[in-house]
């Protein structure tokens, strides 16, 4: 067996690196700032390294005995909420353990924006591993991100709640569920 050595035209090196210069033009701006703003958490982690740390200085050693709960929110849902809730300017988006249910709640005064509230088949419930639990949401593209119980990924436009799309990753009735939280990259 023989091998021939070819170079490479400098055409297909400059496409490839237009390409790749496209690509990641591409990304989500948007995302990269708020995740870049600490008065955001846009991302389940804080970040892309998954710090699950805050730059904020408001609270600190000095002043964290004074702080007092300014208003508090039930869910209705009485099992483990695992993942925490996303800050994408004054909206805060909460989730729920089955059946994942995902609020907008307007920080200025509390009132909810929407609700969403999936239809799942509760069949999957006593496939579920530990517990009913959900991870978390996901932020990009104007859009938040939730992957339910059943299996199913879904995207809902951050200002309306709307469905934008959904995409069905396996099949609860062979014992596959969903407890992640999604990732926007």
């Amino acid at each position: 067996m023989s091998y021939e050595y070819r170079s490479v035209p400098i055409r297909a090196v400059v496409l490839a690196a237009a390409a790749a210069i496209t690509t990641a033009a591409l990304a989500d701006a948007d995302l990269e700032q708020r995740i870049a703003d600490p008065a955001n958490w846009a991302a389940q982690a804080g970040d892309y390294s998954n710090h699950r740390h805050s730059e904020l200085k408001q609270i600190n050693a000095s002043n964290v005995a004074k702080l007092q709960v300014a208003w508090t929110m039930s869910t209705g849902v009485l099992r483990g909420h695992e993942g925490s809730p996303l800050v994408i300017g004054d909206t805060m988006y909460m989730h729920t353990p089955f059946p994942n249910n995902v609020y907008a709640i307007n920080l200025r005064d509390q009132t909810f924006r929407w609700k969403y509230e999936p239809k799942q088949d509760a069949d999957v419930v006593p496939v579920m591993c530990c517990d009913t639990v959900n991870r978390g949401l996901a932020y990009g593209d104007g859009k938040i991100f939730l992957q339910q119980a059943d299996t199913t990924l879904v995207a809902l436009d951050a200002k309306t709640g709307k469905v934008e799309w959904t995409a069905k990753n396996g099949n609860p009735k062979i014992g596959e569920t969903n407890t992640n939280a999604p990732h926007v990259f």
